[in-house]
């Protein structure tokens, strides 16, 4: 990323007399970097200086400028909500929202700030412009619409192995046969015979209970300060993150003082696990649900062909498999209980009625957080009007602003009158 500042300090000396207006323009916006944010900053040359673009030079700064803010999107957003709630910050009521932001901001990847920004930046929803920033952040319509509700839900990787009645699926801690009108919960023997098979699906499932899965990684917990990955795609191992050399072998990590001498009872799994990597696949008919409010509650919901099925798994009241004739019913259960919204993976069984109620629902919530801010910033702006008077600039921001919230204004009324035809079909 850029530092603007700098930019325009260099920028600025290179211009020569003759484009006086040109060094003012960015003389004024070089001042201002202590105050705003680089985004605003850039977005205000944009303006400024669009009457200058005949100059190549201005086109040259304008467009790296540009291509930079593309290039670093995350952190320019970062850094602008950053600007907003530091200048909102009186008697430190964010603070600890700020100090989460500025640590997030400091990461080395996007993947990393992304990855702060929805497991630590989202918890703080009752500041308005981290909850809009983390809402407009997220592309999936299933994920922005639980975005802000306590429940979260997780893809399931797992052991499946084709028998003759259908596939085995382990999950939790029971099997399932899939077969091709329905799902029961089994026992293992009742469906492999071969015993070799059945040692090695023993073996498997116990590995389970201590290995973290992912599209492309078999992780194992092996003490407090190593993990060893299984890549699902070859035969790489990792070290805590660190991809090894493709000659060493497991035998040889587990020969070596990298692994403690009581951690290497592990050494059995993971031999098994890596020679059965094609055993382990996402199971896409699947969802499990969970809600830090509730600890010991976690359901797996089961999509599959007509019918629809929860595996319910209570660690006060013990484990249940409930069949349900309604999705509709399954759905508003799991969000009673665990405050998710499975209205987007059932969305092949409800009705599209349903389906587009909770669209535009979904809408209706985004214009009004946009319509906040946009007033939010409206009143801002009308409180330097009165500290500072007047001015064409100021002027005109508020304009735009008042138009903005008119277009808000009326999409929101559309959406609500959809909303209302919506609710006299259903």
């Amino acid at each position: 990323m850029k530092n603007l500042k700098l930019e325009l300090f260099n920028f600025k000396q290179s211009l020569d007399f003759d484009r006086s207006d040109i060094a003012y323009i960015v003389e004024g916006h070089m001042n201002a970097c202590n105050d705003l944010s680089e985004k605003t900053i850039i977005f205000s040359l944009n303006e400024k200086l669009k009457s200058f673009t005949y100059d190549d030079d201005v086109n040259t700064l304008l467009e790296g400028l540009n291509d930079d803010m593309s290039k670093y999107q995350l952190l320019y957003e970062l850094k602008n909500l950053y600007s907003v709630l530091n200048s909102k910050n009186q008697g430190e009521l964010y603070r600890q929202p700020i100090n989460v932001l500025l640590q997030t901001i400091n990461l080395d990847t996007d993947e990393d700030r992304m990855s702060k920004v929805l497991n630590e930046l989202a918890i703080y929803d009752w500041v308005p412009e981290i909850k809009l920033f983390v809402y407009n952040l997220t592309k999936s319509p299933e994920q922005r619409s639980n975005l802000l509700s306590g429940g979260k839900s997780e893809v399931v990787y797992t052991i499946v192995e084709q028998v003759e009645d259908g596939h085995l699926a382990y999950i939790k801690d029971s099997w399932f046969l899939l077969t091709d009108d329905s799902i029961e919960k089994t026992l293992l023997e009742n469906h492999v015979k071969d015993d070799n098979r059945m040692k090695t699906l023993r073996s498997l499932q116990t590995a389970m209970q201590f290995a973290t899965i992912n599209e492309s990684r078999i992780d194992f917990r092996i003490s407090e300060y190593l993990t060893i990955g299984l890549s699902v795609n070859d035969s790489t191992i990792f070290i805590n993150e660190d991809e090894l050399s493709e000659d060493t072998s497991l035998e040889n990590l587990f020969s070596s003082p990298i692994v403690p001498i009581v951690n290497r009872n592990f050494y059995p799994l993971l031999v098994e696990v890596s020679n059965n990597i094609d055993s382990f696949v996402e199971l896409d008919v699947v969802k499990r649900v969970s809600n830090l409010i509730s600890p010991t509650l976690e359901v797996f919901a089961f999509n599959y062909k007509k019918n629809t099925f929860i595996y319910r798994c209570d660690e006060r009241y013990g484990n249940s498999f409930f069949k349900y004739e309604s999705a509709l019913e399954l759905v508003n259960e799991v969000r009673n209980e665990l405050n998710y919204d499975l209205t987007f993976f059932y969305d092949n069984k409800l009705s599209k009625e349903i389906v587009a109620k909770k669209q535009l629902e979904d809408k209706e919530r985004q214009i009004t957080l946009k319509l906040e801010d946009v007033n939010f910033n409206i009143s801002k702006l009308n409180g330097s009007v009165k500290v500072l008077g007047s001015t064409d600039v100021l002027t005109e921001a508020l304009s735009n602003l008042e138009k903005r919230r008119d277009l808000l204004v009326d999409d929101l009324r559309a959406v609500k009158e959809v909303q209302d035809k919506e609710r006299v079909r259903l």
